[in-house]
């Protein structure tokens, strides 16, 4: 489900199909890069293979990119792979493939943790304050029919859960492309992509309540400047979907750094 393990694997086997086994899965990196438009990603791969097999970065990043566009296909583009002068590979997400990202978080069957400490802590109430907030958007969406929700969560069950009944977020226009148009909104998108990267890694040395802190503030930036209701509800419905799509990730992704990395609840209201 990450989107950086996806790509590794993609390096992976295009190096295997150019006969280049000398690196396992852990000796292959990409990186997020900061953006205000999309998800970007790169990888120094041909840069660090390059002297070893005594070829140009250059030269080896475009066979690594002609395999890739074999194997990432064309019907519809997720990822277009672009190599840039220097040797590096950038891996540019396609607006449907965010959006099909997306809609996999959404749906993805995330399992209760155990509440450790059942306090609202002054140091975490930003963060604790943001999940609730999340819980309130998320149960008023219910009740304007915008989203429906599984009925036994709204009361007290976490995470909230979107029903199987419910029709995928409209994420994209007619044109296929994404409804987005704020800066806050594709932040709030990075951030995802980068949490979920960073808790299938598992890094031990993580700063959880530092990424959590940042994590709040975005969303706060969000909900301060992405309206839902009002105009927004009225004429631009699916524009107001889609943003509570954003809403309930961002309730998902709050309430496995509260509980799960900084052991504390995350209530559903204040």
């Amino acid at each position: 489900m990450t989107l950086a393990g996806g790509l590794v694997v993609q390096l992976r086997q295009s190096l295997h199909s150019l006969g280049i086994d000398t690196l396992d899965s852990q000796g292959i990196f990409v990186n997020l890069i900061k953006n205000q438009t999309g998800i970007i990603y790169g990888s120094a791969i041909a840069l660090q293979l390059a002297p070893r097999l005594n070829q140009s970065p250059l030269d080896l990043a475009e066979a690594i990119h002609f395999r890739l566009n074999t194997l990432f296909g064309k019907f519809p583009p997720l990822v277009t792979v672009h190599v840039l002068p220097s040797g590096m590979l950038q891996f540019v997400f396609t607006d449907i493939g965010i959006a099909t990202w997306l809609e996999q978080i959404i749906r993805h069957p995330w399992a209760q943790s155990p509440i450790r400490d059942l306090k609202i802590l002054p140091d975490l109430f930003l963060i604790q304050y943001s999940h609730a907030r999340c819980c309130s958007l998320l149960r008023l969406g219910d009740r304007e029919q915008l989203i429906t929700l599984v009925e036994s969560d709204l009361i007290s069950t976490l995470p909230l859960k979107i029903s199987p009944n419910c029709p995928p977020i409209p994420w994209l226009t007619k044109p296929q492309k994404l409804q987005f148009t704020q800066s806050y909104e594709y932040q709030l998108i990075n951030q995802f992509v980068n949490i979920v990267d960073l808790l299938e890694c598992s890094s031990n040395s993580q700063n959880w309540l530092k990424l959590a802190i940042q994590f709040s503030q975005d969303f706060q930036q969000f909900y301060r400047y992405c309206q839902i209701w009002g105009e927004v509800k009225q004429n631009h419905p699916e524009l107001a979907q889609a943003r509570l799509g954003l809403v309930l990730i961002t309730q998902l992704l709050l309430q496995i750094l509260l509980e799960e990395k900084l052991g504390i609840m995350a209530p559903l209201s204040l």
